[in-house]
């Protein structure tokens, strides 16, 4: 009976001390501002997917692939 008292004691310690800790610093590192607007970008990604550019699907990979060989 102490010895489960003892660990209930120690569990619910623990629960406190966590509960009063300092939270973890995100990870995440801020990212360097390019200097585009959102709008800009969103621009580019339309204008790449007219021009055929922008890679989104396996077959586009592969057309990618054939173009750089060709223009070897």
């Amino acid at each position: 009976m102490k010895t489960l008292i003892t660990a209930l004691a120690l569990a619910i310690a623990g629960i406190a001390s966590a509960q009063t800790a300092t939270p973890a610093p995100d990870a995440r590192q801020p990212q360097a501002s390019s200097g585009r607007t959102r709008a800009e970008v969103i621009a580019e990604v339309i204008e790449a997917r007219k021009n055929g550019t922008l890679i989104e699907t396996e077959a586009d990979m592969d057309v990618a692939q054939t173009r750089k060989q060709a223009a070897k």
